[in-house]
């Protein structure tokens, strides 16, 4: 999307593109890092790392990059003897195999929002390449 673009809502109510784009960092952060890795969460009031203001379209895919490296590292070193262990997600019993899943699932959901805004500003998103 092109930086002029960043601030395109499909309605008003909408996160922007680059809203859903920083939204994606933040969550991915919380469930691998802080959830998963027992890492202390970020005060999403407080840390401005995935808040879009005065950030470039450079700065925002910068700060994704080093999310999903962070994240990816994380899987990685991730003790799959754990995969079952259950923890409070938000009042509900869940396991860290379906905070992984919830993980994926995220992204490809603000994701696909991206590639449609995408079409209505009369881009064509990249093509779709299976995850490596």
């Amino acid at each position: 999307m092109p930086e002029d673009k960043y601030n395109f809502k499909a309605t008003p109510e909408s996160m922007s593109f680059a809203e859903n784009l920083l939204h994606i960092g933040y969550a991915m952060d919380w469930h691998s890092q802080s959830l998963l890795g027992g890492r202390p969460s970020k005060d999403w009031k407080t840390d401005t790392i995935y808040k879009v203001s005065n950030k470039s379209k450079k700065e925002m895919i910068a700060t994704i990059e080093k999310t999903f490296v962070e994240t990816k590292n994380l899987i990685k070193e991730f003790d799959t003897t754990q995969l079952d262990d259950e923890l409070d997600y938000f009042g509900l019993n869940r396991s860290k195999r379906q905070i992984f899943l919830l993980l994926s699932d995220h992204i490809t959901h603000h994701r696909a929002q991206m590639l449609v805004y995408m079409r209505l500003n009369g881009l064509v998103p990249p093509r779709y390449v299976l995850f490596q």
